[in-house]
């Protein structure tokens, strides 16, 4: 057991030792009785009588019990872990990027031991218990290594403590989609290296598929996507989605819900309709003055192209083996902007199959090599310990003082019951 706070306590035991020494210091006034007059006072010998034994013991010992527990408290005691001579944090990797489950679970399983920290990434980060490596299942959100190694140092702070050096792992397929400008800047804050695991990739969606557009033939964005109307993988919608397009979607094709007019599904109406200046789609913009009347309602949905100002344009989701993908780019009826080369690739890109564009290169050797690093492990002196540590116990301590200083008026009270009615006893029979 120890004390971050340890002054606490020891302010607790000076102050216990004054409520002890105060108990018996305090002498209490004896009962006293009227008397008329000195006359009728019997002669004889006045006769004092001293009690060596203490009373009240009871109190005293609610009263320093209390005491203590409130100083322990505040003192924040916490269990000193048995100490391990190496610890690892291992950072799995459940993007849509990975290829194979079971060599990501046996992977880790091989890397984990009951002592060790499991941090599970995509687009987020979430710590896990070792034992739950089995629970590791990819998902459908992108990877993203900066929040996930924002976890790994807080989650380092609490391991020192019971381990002397500490390894990073990171098991992923390792894609450039995964670093942001922020990756090498907090990886620089782990001082030490960082091993490297690479798994299978998931194979890139088949981007030969046609597109359909439901539309007539002077349609915008059939114009600009130059197709006919036969059926294909992908689905363009420029009307209302019915039952049967949700159920086309269902069975691993992609549904593009644009409307010609009226809200896309994911999205509600904007308080104060505006106008941007143009719209992002990965690689492709289309700087022209478009009007807005819709934002984002769906905050699970993947953001797929967003406006200048960085709010979603157009979302996706999936649904069953396929996705439906919402655009809210308004296509105007007047003008060449459907003709333009901009508008044609800005098109192309909303209508890609599902995921055709989320499997990306690998990391570059030089990029590899400076997350890797070199050098020893980490020794546990050189990470920082945590500015919060949570103490279970507090409020229990706390808890426990409070009852008893409720238990201490109660005895106090009955004390003092039991006392008034001694001293009126002589008095009762004098009378």
């Amino acid at each position: 057991m120890t004390l971050l706070a340890p002054l606490f306590f020891q302010a607790a035991l000076a102050v216990a030792a004054v409520v002890v020494g105060l108990h018996f210091i305090v002498t209490r006034q004896p009962p006293s009785s009227a008397l008329p007059t000195a006359r009728f006072v019997p002669p004889g010998s006045v006769q004092v009588t001293t009690v060596s034994r203490p009373r009240d013991l009871l109190l005293l010992l609610l009263r320093v019990v209390t005491v203590l527990l409130v100083g322990l408290a505040f003192a924040r005691p916490v269990r000193t872990p048995e100490r391990v001579p190496h610890a690892r944090i291992v950072l799995a990797d459940v993007s849509f990027a990975i290829g194979d489950p079971t060599q990501l679970r046996d992977t880790v399983r091989a890397l984990l031991r009951p002592h060790d920290v499991l941090i599970a990434f995509d687009s987020g980060a979430r710590m896990l218990v070792p034992a739950a490596f089995d629970t590791l299942t990819p998902g459908r959100a992108d990877a993203r290594l900066s929040p996930a190694l924002v976890t790994a140092l807080r989650a380092a702070g609490e391991l020192r403590a019971r381990a002397d050096s500490i390894e990073l792992v990171v098991v992923s397929p390792l894609q450039a989609s995964a670093l942001d400008a922020a990756t090498l800047v907090i990886r620089d804050l782990w001082p030490g290296p960082i091993r490297l695991v690479e798994t299978a990739t998931r194979e890139p969606a088949e981007s030969t598929a046609g597109v359909a557009v439901q539309a007539p033939p002077d349609d915008g964005v059939r114009i600009a996507l130059r197709v006919d109307t036969t059926d294909a993988g992908v689905r363009v919608v420029r009307g209302e989605l019915t039952a049967d397009d949700s159920a086309w979607a269902a069975t691993g094709r992609t549904l593009v819900h644009w409307p010609a007019s009226g809200m896309p599904t994911g999205f509600q109406p904007r308080s104060q309709p505006d106008t941007a200046g143009a719209v992002i789609a990965g690689d492709d913009a289309l700087v022209f003055p478009l009007h807005r009347e819709w934002q984002q309602a769906d905050s699970s949905a993947r953001v797929i192209a967003r406006w200048i100002d960085g709010s979603a344009a157009a979302l996706e989701r999936p649904f069953g083996d396929g996705c439906i993908r919402s655009v809210a780019v308004p296509v105007p009826e007047r003008g060449d902007l459907v003709l333009r080369p901009s508008f044609g690739r800005l098109a192309h890109t909303l209508t890609k199959p599902c995921n055709a564009d989320r499997i990306g290169p690998a990391i570059d050797a030089d990029t590899r090599s400076a997350l890797s690093g070199h050098g020893p492990l980490v020794h546990r002196d050189a990470i920082p310990a945590p500015d919060n540590v949570v103490v279970p116990i507090v409020p229990w301590l706390l808890g426990a003082a409070l009852l008893l200083a409720l238990l201490e008026l109660f005895v106090r009270r009955g004390r003092h019951s039991v006392q008034e009615q001694t001293d009126l006893a002589p008095m009762e029979r004098a009378a």
